[in-house]
């Protein structure tokens, strides 16, 4: 897909996107709370269809390159047949609170295909890539819920309904609303220098490649 940005050098990459880390950071803080005041959350479905690598590179500090793969790029079906398939952009996987990551369900890459496809949907919505004008906040949030329900109904992660639903809470806040519409920061709409990083994968003493690859089984 060309998007018409223009590119960045890895090391303006380590810039923090506040927006970014505030999004779910906050937003599932606050869901957390609404848990304790017995919030009704989402209950999992029956998920969609995951397909292909996910291959993220380490950039800085909390920051990472998603570097589709191109032979088999993460690919996303959702269950009403949206085919969703991110583009190179930068991430920090799931921004969850400190005090909350201890807690099973809570890791920053827990969940790390659905935090990419919601990344990536953020993105293309607030840049205006192509096909932002077919999925909503509220669409957004419930396939950040599909995916995870997916990654559930593979065996590729634990069972943890409650952790599921706190998440996708956590993405319909009014916050996290706010900042889908708000319009993007100098910072935002940028593409890693994608060729530049994948020549320093092999050798680079101090690049971290991490590859979420599905099991075989699971292909």
């Amino acid at each position: 897909m060309t998007k018409g940005q223009r590119t960045r050098a890895p090391e303006r990459g380590r810039r923090s996107d506040l927006a970014r880390v505030l999004r779910r950071s906050v937003a599932v803080s606050l869901s957390a709370a609404a848990l304790a005041g017995c919030a009704t959350l989402a209950q999992p479905g029956p998920g969609g269809r995951l397909t292909g690598k996910l291959i993220v590179q380490w950039v800085g500090v909390n920051q990472f390159a998603y570097l589709p793969d191109p032979k088999d790029p993460l690919t996303f079906v959702t269950t009403d047949n949206r085919v969703i398939v991110p583009q190179p952009m930068y991430t920090d996987g799931g921004s969850i609170p400190p005090i909350l990551q201890p807690i099973p369900g809570f890791s920053p890459w827990g969940y790390g295909p659905a935090y990419i496809v919601h990344d990536w949907l953020f993105e293309q919505h607030r840049c205006g890539y192509p096909g932002a004008d077919q999925i909503s906040f509220d669409d957004s949030a419930r396939i950040l819920g599909e995916v995870i329900d997916t990654l559930m109904r593979e065996g590729m992660v634990p069972q943890n309904p409650q952790a599921r639903g706190l998440i996708e809470a956590g993405v319909r806040t009014p916050f996290a609303r706010r900042l889908w519409n708000a319009p993007p920061t100098e910072t935002n709409c940028q593409t890693p220098a994608v060729a530049r990083l994948r020549r320093a994968a092999p050798e680079g003493p101090t690049v971290v490649q991490i590859d979420f690859s599905r099991p075989r089984r699971f292909r």
